[in-house]
């Protein structure tokens, strides 16, 4: 399990899926993500499938990306991740909750 954003650095990598359990825009919710490339400044992920492909697109076609930023944006419990845009840790200022899910996709 996940406590500290130093181990989700280590455990991230292309082709783990996460689960998204909360997000600042609530279509987002119950998502299944793929991780597509993950780097010093944060990760990207796609949709899996997508009611559009466009939103795929974004970042030459690496998805959406979640930025890092600092270890005091981050909220880690009971295998929850989440981020939040500044250290008030609140529904107002969150982006996204998700759970890393244990297998990679095939």
């Amino acid at each position: 399990m996940i406590k500290n954003l130093n181990q989700l650095k280590r455990a991230l990598r292309p082709g783990m899926r996460l689960e998204v359990i909360g997000h600042c825009r609530p279509g987002c919710i119950g998502q299944l993500r793929e991780v597509t490339w993950v780097n010093t400044q944060g990760f990207y992920t796609k949709t899996l499938n997508p009611p559009d492909p466009k939103l795929n697109a974004a970042n030459e076609g690496r998805g959406a990306i979640l930025w890092w930023g600092t270890a005091r944006t981050w909220e880690f419990e009971d295998g929850v991740c989440k981020s939040y845009t500044r250290s008030e840790h609140t529904a107002e200022t969150l982006i996204m909750a998700f759970r890393v899910l244990e297998k990679e996709a095939v």
